[in-house]
């Protein structure tokens, strides 16, 4: 799917609204913050912050408190929410964010929605180069989001496989802009766990056509934890690389092994035809295949970034790094390897 990233009829941003859901993170949410305050300050136009204390039980609060009192210039909202999900949440913060004084003359159709989560990191120009795209009329931002780089082979085998360029297929709540006209039309982000973002992007771009991009520009660094805040996600993803990595070696040779078994396979298969990326975990190690199905998506997305392989869902382009469910992997039609 291409970014429909014409000009449209919007009228220019006059405000600003980030929100932060924060779920027990006293050690991430500090550095978080201070890199919001800092992309703030760069924006000249009012900004309003919504921290979401999302059922937090450490000192999550007290960190957010101290950033507050340290970041004056900043409009901060504190909200302390119960929502049963994740999507919840982020809606709870998007209420009280727009409900602030400094957004009270800002119509809607005005009023940019800028999202991140509380491991992240956001690069200084965050916010400068998202009010850019919106300047131009677009409604949707779909931003790239890495792994701090932990040292590990995981790491290394993770950035070996994403390549962050314009116009990529991923969708991430850590890294996402919509105008707030488009977020209402599309119902806010749904009360789920896992893809809340996915359903708001979709509903936005494929069910209402809006104009969008996907943008490299304002990539953010995330946490390489194992342990993450939702069922899916980074932290999940690097887990299983842990586990492959320990069993098959250096992440490059594990690649390769992965690399040429798609390749030998779609070729097989030949135009026309797909196969599962199960199918090449399941020739390097059938009796691992399980294990080994999350690296030969990422491997088939990299291949398909070099226009060796096309991934698709349902028979739709998708990055298979960040698609949910099952997608198939074949050769690119001819048109397209022309």
């Amino acid at each position: 799917m291409l970014p429909r990233d014409m000009t449209a009829d919007r009228p220019t941003l006059a405000g600003v609204l980030v929100v932060v859901p924060a779920r027990d993170e006293e050690a991430e949410i500090g550095a978080c913050l201070r890199s919001v305050a800092t992309a703030a300050d760069r924006v000249d136009l009012p900004v309003v912050v919504a921290v979401v204390l999302h059922r937090c039980t450490d000192r999550t609060a007290e960190e957010v408190a101290g950033v507050v009192r340290a970041s004056p210039r900043v409009h901060w909202v504190t909200v302390e929410s119960h929502a049963a999900s994740l999507g919840g949440a982020r809606g709870d913060g998007v209420a009280a964010g727009r409900a602030h004084d400094a957004l009270a003359d800002v119509a809607p159709a005005a009023l940019w929605l800028a999202c991140t989560d509380a491991d992240s990191r956001v690069p200084g120009a965050w916010l400068t180069e998202q009010r850019t795209f919106a300047d131009r009329g677009l409604d949707l931002v779909l931003g790239t989001v890495e792994p701090r780089d932990d040292g590990s082979e995981s790491a290394a085998l993770w950035h070996a496989q994403h390549h962050l360029t314009e116009g990529h297929l991923g969708i991430h709540g850590a890294n996402l802009g919509v105008r707030l006209t488009a977020y209402d039309d599309a119902g806010g982000f749904p009360a789920v766990d896992d893809g809340e973002d996915v359903h708001l992007a979709h509903a936005v771009r494929d069910v209402a056509e809006a104009p969008w991009t996907s943008t490299d520009r304002t990539r953010v660094v995330t946490s390489s934890r194992r342990q993450g805040r939702a069922g899916r996600g980074f932290a999940g993803f690097l887990r299983r690389l842990d586990d492959a990595v320990a069993t098959f070696g250096a992440a490059s040779e594990l690649q390769d092994a992965l690399r040429a078994e798609l390749l030998r396979l779609a070729e097989e298969r030949g135009p026309g035809k797909t196969l599962c990326p199960s199918e090449a975990a399941g020739a390097v190690d059938p009796g691992r295949r399980r294990e080994l199905t999350p690296v030969a998506r990422a491997v088939a997305s990299a291949l398909a970034d070099e226009g060796l392989l096309v991934v698709t869902q349902k028979g739709v382009p998708v990055d298979a790094r960040t698609a949910v469910g099952p997608v198939r992997v074949g050769l690119p039609p001819a048109e397209m390897s022309a």
